[in-house]
């Protein structure tokens, strides 16, 4: 029966994979997001070491002035991610298209400090604000990268580039023939630049961002409500896109104020009018933990084993990043249905009726770092009750993950296969020309 179901998704969502899989845009999207995961794991580390959910520790290395210098490392990863996205989704491009892949990566970077706003301060000197270089900026980025790559390859392909004469190095030839490529975009990024400021809007990334947080102001502070919101914060982070860094610069008001509330009614001896809220959102971790534990436990592909080594470190203590551009469900049409849409609705639907009806006491409002893993989060809420669904949510979140790890499994066990045999083909028509 099992075996059976997998094959019926394979026989859906293998075609649909392929199809994201060699669609330039796509393709270069995903292979630059997996690039950068090693700045995933060092931000992570660092943070972790910085920010072990412990009060003392925390305390200790701020009193021996550690703790700003633990945290630089977090800040050149995790708060410039959008500079390493346009780089390597921009660089993955240029090598599929057969351009200069550093030309086209660094006019991509040209561009996207073009288009993002800088401030002044009192002193007359400029600065960008980590809020764009980061995860903020991530979809201005990924937009960015591939619409530079493209003019760049439209460009080129009309020969639109200086010639240099022969004999010159490749170097050199290189640099001169970028030149052209180059004005011609920073012209035109500077010019929508310029038009951005004439709008309410100021710059690109304001209007993505209120474009993207605009549906969310209408919602209430219903669970239907937190469910959708939280349903389009899985979607970005399918994506690539931090969605909580979106939906929270919306929701998080609003969700602190329903703790507050709850807090306020629960001392006060009065009916408590709703359960969600941002503690309710922390309560149910990320599907990072489970991704990693599925894949370690059967995953016969080298790179989801190693990778979810290396990740899971991370995905204990709820930090996603790691999972999602290393293994990556980013833009995964395999993993699409588990992560989006059957994790987060089993996880938000049985806490939501545990609470409801009495099995799980409701949650109090106090304020737990996201960073404390699961199960002591519950204990930390002085919550057993809520420990134990933590603890039962990760094996039922993993049979939910199971099918679909199973058919990705096998599709990059089939691509492996191909690749090895393509290099064996290429050593054997190798050795027959030297025996020639």
């Amino acid at each position: 029966m099992a075996n059976t179901f997998v094959d019926k998704l394979e026989r859906y969502l293998q075609p649909i994979s392929n199809k994201i899989s060699t669609q330039k845009d796509l393709n270069a999207i995903s292979a630059g997001l997996t690039r950068f995961l090693p700045v995933t794991i060092i931000g992570s580390i660092f943070y972790l070491i910085a920010n072990f959910p412990v009060t003392s520790w925390i305390n200790f290395l701020k009193d021996i002035n550690i703790y700003n210098a633990l945290m630089v490392p977090y800040n050149v990863t995790f708060g410039l991610l959008s500079i390493y996205t346009v780089f390597f989704i921009a660089y993955s491009f240029a090598q599929k298209a057969n351009l200069d892949a550093l030309s086209v990566s660094f006019v991509a970077l040209i561009s996207f400090f073009v288009l993002t706003p800088f401030v002044t301060d009192d002193s007359g000197a400029l600065s960008y604000h980590f809020d764009y270089l980061g995860s903020g900026g991530l979809f201005v980025s990924i937009l960015i990268a591939i619409l530079v790559s493209r003019a760049y390859q439209f460009i080129v392909k009309r020969n639109w580039v200086i010639k240099m004469p022969d004999g010159v190095p490749p170097f050199v030839e290189k640099s001169f023939s970028s030149l052209i490529p180059a004005v011609l975009i920073t012209l035109v990024s500077a010019v929508i630049s310029y038009l951005f400021t004439l709008t309410s809007y100021g710059n690109v990334h304001a209007l993505v961002v209120q474009l993207l947080q605009k549906p969310l102001l209408g919602m209430g502070s219903s669970f239907w409500a937190f469910l959708v919101a939280y349903m389009v914060m899985q979607m970005l982070w399918w994506f690539g896109i931090h969605g909580f860094n979106v939906v929270g610069a919306v929701m998080l008001p609003i969700w602190l104020g329903l703790d507050t509330q709850r807090l306020a009614q629960i001392q006060a001896g009065e009916h408590v009018t709703n359960y969600v809220g941002m503690v309710f959102m922390d309560s149910l971790g990320t599907p990072a933990l489970s991704i990693a534990l599925t894949f370690l436990w059967m995953a016969k592909s080298k790179q989801l084993k190693s990778v979810s080594r290396i990740a899971l470190p991370a995905a204990i203590f709820n930090i996603a990043e790691p999972v999602n551009f290393g293994i990556p469900t980013v833009l995964n049409a395999i993993l699409f249905i588990p992560v989006v849409i059957l994790i987060p609705l089993v996880t938000n639907l049985t806490l939501y009726f545990f609470m409801a009806t009495g099995i799980i006491p409701i949650l109090t409002g106090v304020q737990v770092p996201h960073q404390v893993p699961m199960v002591l989060f519950g204990l930390v809420q002085g919550n057993w009750q809520l420990a134990i669904w933590q603890l039962l949510m990760i094996p039922v979140s993993m049979a939910l993950f199971y099918p679909f790890a199973k058919v990705y499994d096998k599709s990059l066990l089939k691509q492996a296969e191909q690749e090895e045999a393509k290099e064996q083909a290429k050593m054997q028509e190798g050795f027959g020309k030297v025996s020639m």
